[in-house]
């Protein structure tokens, strides 16, 4: 009995600890009156490759996002509605355009970062990450400065097809009572831990923090 009492009493604080211990997925879900959002995160390069279905390069986080509107009212949503954050370096970014990872003049600035990593050298590519880097400014700033010792070439095709892949899957924009779904391309500088990460909602039907972390 003694025996049987004791490991008893060793399997509830085994629960304890494990009912503590915060759970870290790529997977989170939140909700307000208005609407329901499920999102996935993929971090690495091979992850958003298998995802998507073609390369789009690095310091590119990929996540599907499904909104459900409540009710019969419909909700005004968009690309612009999210923000991802990291907060262990306080990284906050809107997501890409299409054509700022694939389109004219892309590429130029894609091969100007990697000749300056060869190289030992750093290099900023706010030009083509939405806002990233020196002079960002606020959560979410869309500014966009070339790199240094580059331009923007419109006589440069990009990459047609991976650009068509990635505005068929791009979430949409749009005036809705239904469930709506896609993919939000977000820059992610270096490398960050899942635990760290939240998916920010800043739009029409209010504000939600979603954290993977929960």
């Amino acid at each position: 009995m003694r025996f049987s009492y004791r490991i008893l009493i060793l399997l509830a604080a085994a629960n304890s600890v494990f009912a503590a211990k915060k759970i870290v997925s790529p997977t989170v879900t939140g909700g307000n009156d208005e609407i329901d959002v499920v999102a996935t995160i993929y971090m690495t390069e091979p992850e958003v490759t298998q995802k998507l279905g073609m390369d789009p390069g690095p310091d590119v986080a990929l996540v599907t996002v499904r909104v459900t509107p409540r009710g019969e009212k419909s909700v005004q949503v968009g690309p612009d509605d999210f923000i991802l954050l990291a907060h262990d370096d306080g990284e906050r970014n809107k997501p890409f355009d299409p054509a700022e990872i694939a389109g004219k003049g892309a590429m130029i600035e894609q091969e100007a970062a990697q000749d300056a990593k060869k190289k030992g050298g750093k290099t900023t590519i706010t030009g083509m990450m939405g806002g990233m880097g020196a002079g960002s400014g606020s959560p979410g700033n869309t500014k966009k400065t070339p790199v240094a010792g580059t331009k923007m070439d419109d006589k440069s095709a990009g990459n047609t097809k991976l650009l068509e892949q990635l505005k068929s899957k791009q979430f949409p924009e749009k005036d809705t009572a239904d469930p709506v779904e896609g993919y939000l391309y977000f820059p992610l500088d270096g490398k960050h831990k899942l635990k760290n990460m939240a998916l920010l909602y800043r739009g029409p039907a209010g504000k939600l923090n979603l954290e993977f972390q929960h």
